[in-house]
């Protein structure tokens, strides 16, 4: 494993393998993984917990990491901001956004969207985010992907082949094992 820090953002619409190809990755390159287990909680229950967390959490953990040179693996971060504002109509903060993402691409942040060639047939595990609303989440991903300075890696991920996207990630990434 690299010495060096590497900040590691797994995003996309649901469905996609985020969370199998994150675990996948910390064990293979031995650094944490960490998911923010209160979204669903806070997801239809209060609409300010997503601007509050872009706020006063991101900068805090922007800090952090340069701070400490933590190396991790994030199973979503600020892009679902970007994301999920526009496909639920919440309010959101451009500007700071903006500046998170300079932040965490001054850090050399790595960002992989595992995305798919259809949603036909697919639902989120508590059947709240439709194909619809998955397409849609899709192409607003692609217009993150222009719009973010970190480097980006949008994997399609049609075959649920573990062993290719390790592959095509770790190309991406170039972390020596």
């Amino acid at each position: 494993m690299s010495k060096e820090q590497n900040i590691i953002i797994l995003e996309g619409p649901d469905c996609c393998g985020k969370t199998n190809i994150a675990h996948e990755l910390s064990r293979i390159f031995e650094i944490p993984y960490f998911k923010n287990t209160n979204e669903w909680e806070y997801f239809e229950k209060d609409d300010s917990y997503f601007l509050n967390a872009l706020k006063y959490s991101e900068p805090f953990n922007t800090s952090f990491f340069k701070q400490t040179g933590i190396s991790v693996i994030l199973d979503r971060s600020y892009p679902s901001e970007f994301v999920y504002s526009r496909l639920f109509n919440r309010d959101t903060d451009l500007e700071l956004l903006k500046k998170i993402d300079i932040a965490y691409s001054e850090l050399g942040t790595k960002i992989i969207i595992p995305t798919r060639t259809s949603y036909v047939g697919l639902i989120d595990q508590f059947g709240r985010i439709t194909e619809d609303v998955l397409v849609r989440a899709d192409k607003l991903y692609t217009e993150f992907s222009k719009w973010t300075a970190c480097d980006v890696f949008v994997l399609n991920v049609d075959d649920e082949n573990l062993s290719r996207e390790i592959k095509e990630i770790t190309s991406f990434l170039k972390i020596n094992k």
